[in-house]
């Protein structure tokens, strides 16, 4: 499994709409939406999505980082893999 950083998300991001989205290149097997437990439940701006290894994933990393999204543009990237400042 490929495990993919989404940042940037707007604060009402929701899996389901997540799952629509990164579904459109491929099998999502798992996603994430951390919340702000503390406080508002609202997203922290970033999730984890989890695809099968393989050109599904590197498609969905390739076309949606720096698509807009409810105002915002997203960050994606494999997890894990540094970003520039």
């Amino acid at each position: 499994m490929t495990k993919i950083y989404v940042g940037n998300l707007p604060i009402d991001a929701e899996a389901e709409t997540l799952q629509s989205i990164f579904s459109r290149y491929g099998r999502v097997t798992g996603i994430k939406v951390v919340r702000d437990r503390q406080r508002s439940r609202h997203a922290r701006s970033y999730g984890l999505i989890e695809m099968p290894r393989g050109a599904e994933a590197t498609d969905a990393v390739a076309h949606l980082n720096g698509q807009y999204f409810r105002g915002m543009f997203l960050r994606v990237r494999p997890a894990g893999v540094a970003h520039d400042a």
